[in-house]
């Protein structure tokens, strides 16, 4: 893990333009997200927040590990790529995703991946030593038992299902109960956190507790101002962490190439657009129009593969593309 306090760092490069004016990384982005969470009190401290909890309830014991692959092995091999996979000492199983990019499947991604971490939680729980020392017919009656797994997704855009506010969770109830105005899951370990960033739009003087500093933390780094610790030192050293002048000069790169990347593939999408749109007016045809539509869909594509992306990443701009052709 990094040291809790880094110091200022002397730089071969200079610091990248994408950074420049800047005093955080902004961890909407995969690399400040990972480095302001890489150590264990400042996930801890994020999580007791998010989760509410509290004096012994607070997580005591956490592992951790970023850009966790579960495969899964059928008909034909699947495989998911975590942001944050984490593990309680009391069971807990969490998968934590900073999502800053809108796409047409993210509840079936979320569900997906829970689908992934409930049976990656459940290998684990078998193969644990407590499980393994219990009595062969307890073990037989426990066989169906699943852990706790909670999935956090932080997104970068308003939720369909949000309706304004910045923080839900989903979890799973039964209709009659609904209908008679019985609001308790009737699985209680089957949870998904989700947060809208766009709708947390509480001023410095208006945040209250863990979460609220943490969402502030996420939503303002990028806003290139100084930020409040909010009395919280593990909040604070973990901004030291994503301060620019504390970062090495490789941390710096990865994150400005995360942000050219996005950056670059919304204009040049953007761009698609309007070309196809231009082309189909200018000729005065539907078939012209489709046929602008489909050539820049064609380019688009040849430009994010030449990029390198990872496929999954290309398949959501692809799908991202199609869905805003007019």
């Amino acid at each position: 893990m990094k040291q809790e306090k880094p110091i200022k760092q002397k730089r071969k490069n200079p610091i990248p333009e994408q950074l420049q004016g800047q005093i955080y990384m902004d961890p909407k982005y995969d690399t400040a997200f990972k480095e302001l969470f890489d150590s264990k009190e400042a996930l801890k401290d994020f999580l007791d927040g998010v989760l509410e909890l509290e004096g012994d309830e607070k997580i005591k014991n956490l592992s951790f590990s970023f850009d966790k692959t579960i495969s899964m092995y059928s008909a034909q091999s699947k495989k998911v790529i975590l942001d944050i996979f984490a593990t309680t000492g009391s069971g807990r199983f969490l998968d934590i995703e900073m999502q800053k990019a809108e796409h047409d499947y993210l509840i079936d991604r979320a569900v997906l991946y829970k689908a992934f971490l409930i049976i990656k939680g459940k290998q684990e729980m078998d193969r644990s030593e407590e499980f393994l020392a219990l009595p062969k017919d307890a073990r037989k009656s426990k066989r169906y038992e699943l852990p706790e797994t909670i999935s956090i997704w932080i997104c970068d855009f308003d939720l369909p299902a949000s309706k304004g506010e910045y923080i839900d969770e989903w979890a799973l109830y039964n209709r009659n109960s609904l209908k008679s105005g019985n609001l308790t899951p009737i699985f209680n370990k089957n949870r998904y956190i989700m947060i809208s960033l766009p709708n947390f739009k509480k001023s410095i003087g208006e945040v209250n507790g863990t979460m609220d500093a943490w969402l502030y933390l996420l939503n303002h780094a990028g806003d290139g101002k100084e930020l409040p610790r909010f009395g919280n030192k593990v909040l604070g050293s973990a901004l030291e962490r994503i301060r620019i002048e504390n970062a090495n000069d490789e941390l710096l790169t990865r994150q400005a190439k995360d942000m050219i990347t996005q950056d670059e593939i919304d204009t040049r999408l953007a761009g698609g657009m309007i070309r196809a749109k231009a082309q189909g007016l200018a000729e005065g045809r539907a078939e012209g129009l489709a046929e602008g539509r489909a050539q820049s869909l064609s380019e688009a594509l040849d430009i994010l593969q030449g990029m390198n992306l990872p496929p999954e990443q290309i398949s959501i701009f692809k799908a991202k593309l199609e869905a805003k052709q007019p």
